[in-house]
């Protein structure tokens, strides 16, 4: 069967789809300010053609199945606080992404995937936290693959995949820019270059490494939690990550708000080595990964609430988190007075 678009399906058309077997995408992603060279909808377009071409792609592997492409959701929120980009509360997103997915699991969808272009922790952590919270409650499968799939290419994972795509090795200037961090840096850049580049302004290669300020007295915290976990012997992979983002991340807010660190910083990384024969072969990996995740899930191989991100590591990025440790101290407090 071809690929439906939900918006032209009609009541009737939805009641006689074979529900068991059936793919619905739902891509989520902001609008952002991304650098002065690339469009304020490059994680959306990320994000829908992820699910456009993943969907093409187990259309054509499962013939008897459905794909159900649904219209994007421009949600997200930890977006840069600069001149075009749209924020939302990461509660509104949880929700929003959350509602979606319990609408589509009453409707008797079983496999819901929501793809993602954008890399903001507490908008990662609100789309995996909704998928799993939908996947519980209604015994369904629904995930997000985006993040830890992007985590896996910008953090130099998949080089060798990268270079067999390119059919070369990747140069030095190259393989510098794609590891120093990504917001409108070389990998976005290249995308667009591959995907729409007449959105591209020229003045990307011209563009050199850049990156916002680290808040310090954060980043010291967690280097200090980081050292006494390391002599109890415990792994500190995620931890030491998990902080050098979160000083990153709210360095960056204060850098653009309050000039913190510097004038405003609007990209992260190399744009200026981005090409579009790289963007191709990043695009390649995005919908090869996500397909692989979709189908070991749709196989019975692997549950969707396994599918998960550093952005879920740790709680203090979750949604509700300090709702919930608020409701838990004022329980604390009022407990003498109950008793």
């Amino acid at each position: 069967m071809p690929v439906l678009a939900a918006e032209k399906l009609t009541y009737k058309k939805v009641r006689e789809l074979d529900k068991q077997r059936a793919v619905c995408f739902m891509p989520v992603s902001a609008l952002e300010v991304h650098g002065p060279h690339l469009p304020l909808g490059m994680d959306f377009y990320m994000a829908r053609w992820m699910a456009e071409e993943s969907g093409r792609r187990f259309a054509e592997r499962h013939p008897d199945w459905n794909v159900v492409q649904y219209p994007p959701l421009p949600l997200g929120t930890d977006e840069l606080p600069l001149a075009g980009s749209m924020h939302t509360d990461q509660r509104t997103v949880f929700t929003g992404v959350r509602n979606h997915g319990e609408s589509l699991a009453q409707a008797g969808f079983r496999y819901i995937v929501v793809t993602n272009g954008h890399g903001g922790p507490r908008h990662a952590a609100a789309l995996e936290s909704a998928c799993r919270a939908v996947s519980r409650r209604h015994g369904v499968q629904m995930f997000t693959p985006s993040i830890a799939v992007l985590h896996e290419i910008i953090t130099g994972k998949h080089f060798a995949a990268v270079e067999e795509l390119l059919g070369r090795p990747l140069s030095a200037g190259e393989r510098a820019g794609a590891l120093c961090g990504e917001h409108a840096g070389t990998w976005e850049t290249s995308f667009m270059l591959a995907q729409e580049p007449e959105l591209v302004e020229p003045e990307y290669t011209f563009l050199q490494k850049d990156a916002p300020p680290p808040f310090r007295p954060l980043q010291t915290f967690a280097r200090g939690l980081v050292s006494l976990q390391e002599k109890r012997g415990k792994d500190t992979t995620e931890l030491r990550e998990m902080g050098e983002r979160l000083a990153g991340g709210i360095g960056w807010l204060l850098n653009t708000r309050y000039g913190y660190g510097g004038p405003a910083v609007s990209y992260q990384g190399v744009p200026a080595v981005a090409s579009a024969e790289l963007g191709d072969a990043f695009r390649e990996l995005l919908a090869r990964r996500c397909l692989e995740i979709l189908e070991e899930v749709t196989a019975g191989q692997r549950d969707a609430r396994t599918v998960r991100s550093l952005a879920s590591a740790s709680p203090i990025v979750r949604p509700r988190f300090w709702s919930r440790l608020a409701f838990a101290a004022a329980l604390v407090v009022a407990l003498p007075f109950l008793f």
